[in-house]
């Protein structure tokens, strides 16, 4: 396939349908450029007009791979990139533009290209930036392109141009695979760091929030982050754990991404214990409180409960009280069985405790406050009670 018939696909193949591939799938739809759909999931094909047959992918011209780079267990796994190279070999032998849109370890890139064989000839990394619920779409947010020649670099950057997305070119493609990791680093470490410091803040009687306003004023050297239950999703609080694997085969060490790492698994936990001090009377209940946990996605305003750290804070919670969950609009997809969940805001019900972990756009703290002599905000990092704590056992 020469250069100017790369940089002129005509077809586009979207390699996985979760929720990175069905937004690839809709970028190339309003580019024109015809997509074909695949996924291993039928119900996920048919809900997006996609296929499960990859030799259906045959007439594409470039195959966008926005695979899962997570086991079901949420370790983080390639499995899904090896039954992708078992695949392939049924398509025909021609030259294709293969992108990868899945973040993935430094040096991946390369080393799927070799098991690709002659289906790998021209290759690039083209990591997504979707942010759910921001209500940006795919195409407006700029993409960082590396690839293994010159070749797949003008393909790949001639591609994206035809849906009006900006990018921005990296020599080697292992720039590209690790400015991903450290985008998703960066925004774990402050999570985790911001969270502490809210827990500190709450201790204290500070609302954390007002002290990051009042930071925020600082028009440079500050970049304000929100505390909550931790770092939720299938992102960014697994994907850094790439970099510290290629810390461990570099032969150094990077203690504070794995301080990072460590904190963001421990935050649900501190939360729920400083949730169960606020509601003890001398160390120990004479009963398991009543408690309303309010937000169970994993981002606000988007509905998606996979590996939500407000989820697992209403587990933990779940363990030593009686806990209902209040979110209008997670899907029930992921969200666990076990858990009582609200669709409307239960009004005239009292509770023990109200913790908000998550607030989407509407959430009402107003009525909220109705609810419960004790209201803690794990989104503001503040804790309101407006009486006595001990006052419920009496």
């Amino acid at each position: 396939m020469t250069q100017h018939e790369l940089n002129t696909v005509s077809r586009v193949g979207v390699v996985g349908l979760g929720t990175i591939g069905a937004q690839e799938l809709a970028l190339w739809r309003r580019a024109g450029l015809k997509p074909i759909g695949y996924d291993i999931s039928e119900p996920r094909a048919r809900s997006l007009d996609g296929t499960t047959r990859i030799e259906d992918l045959d007439p594409a011209d470039a195959l966008i791979l926005c695979l899962p780079n997570l086991a079901p267990s949420g370790e983080n796994s390639m499995a899904a990139f090896d039954h992708f190279v078992d695949m392939a070999q049924r398509l025909s032998p021609r030259e294709r533009l293969v992108v990868i849109a899945s973040t993935v370890p430094i040096g991946f890139t390369r080393h799927l290209a070799e098991r690709l064989g002659h289906q790998g000839r021209v290759v690039s990394h083209a990591p997504e930036r979707f942010d759910p619920g921001r209500g940006t779409e795919l195409g407006e947010i700029p993409r960082v392109v590396g690839a293994l020649s010159e070749q797949a670099l003008e393909a790949t950057i001639a591609l994206y141009a035809r849906a009006k997305v900006p990018t921005h070119r990296v020599e080697l493609v292992e720039v590209a695979e690790a400015s991903k990791l450290l985008e998703n680093s960066f925004r774990l470490v402050n999570i985790s760091f911001i969270n502490e410091f809210a827990e500190l803040c709450r201790r204290m009687g500070i609302v954390a929030a007002d002290v990051i306003d009042a930071a925020a004023t600082k028009p440079f050297a500050f970049m304000a982050h929100q505390p909550g239950v931790g770092a939720g999703g299938t992102c960014i609080p697994t994907m850094p754990r790439y970099l510290l694997d290629a810390a461990r085969q570099s032969g150094i060490e990077m203690p504070i991404l794995r301080d990072a790492v460590s904190g963001n698994e421990q935050i649900v936990n501190r939360v729920a214990e400083h949730v169960k001090q606020l509601l003890s009377t001398g160390g120990k209940t004479d009963r398991p409180a009543k408690v309303l946990v309010v937000g169970a996605t994993y981002k606000p305003n988007y509905p998606d409960a996979r590996a939500s750290a407000a989820v697992a804070f209403a587990r933990g919670l779940a363990r030593q009280h009686d806990v209902v969950v209040y979110d209008p609009i997670v899907d029930r997809d992921g969200f666990p069985e076990e858990l009582p969940l609200m669709r409307e805001l239960p009004t005239g019900e009292r509770f023990d405790a109200v913790v908000i972990a998550l607030k989407h756009r509407d959430t009402d703290i107003a009525s909220l406050r109705q609810m419960s002599p004790i209201l803690i905000d794990l989104v503001r990092g503040a804790v309101e009670a407006t009486e006595s704590i001990p006052s419920r056992n009496r």
